[in-house]
């Protein structure tokens, strides 16, 4: 199995190559940012974007 990393601007032009817009993307937090801070984030991130949680 052959795994293929790109950086995200690559990500993006290749996306924009392709016709194609990614739906959403948000930063959710860097290094320093802890888990739970960055679980906090994505949640807030889907929610914004008209996902709902269930538990």
């Amino acid at each position: 199995m052959k795994l293929k990393i790109q950086s995200i601007k690559n990500y993006f032009k290749s996306k924009k190559n392709k016709g194609q817009e990614p739906v959403f993307f948000e930063k959710i937090g860097d290094q320093k940012t802890s888990r739970d801070e960055m679980l906090k984030n994505i949640i807030k991130a889907l929610k914004k974007n008209g996902w709902t949680i269930k538990k």
